[in-house]
């Protein structure tokens, strides 16, 4: 009795080619999607991270301190994925004012900023960040509601962050900010309220 050869099954090998084609496609077409979706969000990640540097800028350049620092020391402290879109638009505020970014490192004094951008941190550190600049002319921004509630002067809304078309929202704390020394121009103010209400 002699054994069948594969051509004694016309068809079957093709088939299997057949189905692991069409797999392949099929995946591809899945990647190719993921790699569309993939793109879309870094470019609203990086919208998102501009809007943000845009904001923390326009604030800067409505305040005015005690006595106007030559070169503004602008710190960050904790982790924030907004930290290099600060530093890319830190000439948003026009050439006449310099500034130098940096990263705020443990056992740095936050009262050698003249504004100190607050990402991530444990609650107990951001309490006692700002605590060492009570009645320090600092300028403070922070990420998050919870921050102007701790003593920060600027919040921003992180969740609205995440929708560059809609703007970044933020919210003042006049308190903090009267105890500082610091002088806001009050447009700033009034935009903090109607964007707040705006989102409300």
């Amino acid at each position: 009795m002699s054994r069948s050869s594969p051509s004694s099954f016309p068809g079957r090998v093709p088939a299997r080619r057949g189905i692991l084609v069409a797999a392949l496609c099929l995946f591809a077409g899945a990647l190719a999607q993921a790699a569309d979706s993939s793109a879309d969000e870094r470019m609203l990640l990086a919208e998102s991270q501009a809007s943000v540097g845009a904001t923390v800028w326009g604030i800067v350049s409505y305040t005015r301190w005690p006595v106007q620092p030559e070169v503004l020391q602008v710190c960050i402290a904790g982790h924030s994925a907004h930290a290099e879109a600060i530093r890319r638009t830190a000439d948003w505020i026009g050439a006449e004012r310099l500034s130098v970014v940096r990263q705020l490192e443990p056992g740095d004094n936050p009262a050698a900023c003249d504004l100190l951008y607050v990402g991530e941190v444990a609650p107990a550190a951001r309490t006692r960040l700002l605590g060492q600049l009570t009645g320090a002319p600092v300028l403070t921004i922070g990420e998050g509601a919870s921050f102007c509630s701790a003593g920060g002067m600027f919040c921003l809304d992180q969740d609205n962050a995440a929708s560059p078309a809609a703007g970044v929202r933020f919210s003042a704390n006049l308190d903090a900010i009267s105890r500082s020394g610091l002088r806001v121009n009050p447009q700033v103010l009034r935009l903090s309220r109607q964007l707040r209400g705006a989102g409300s």
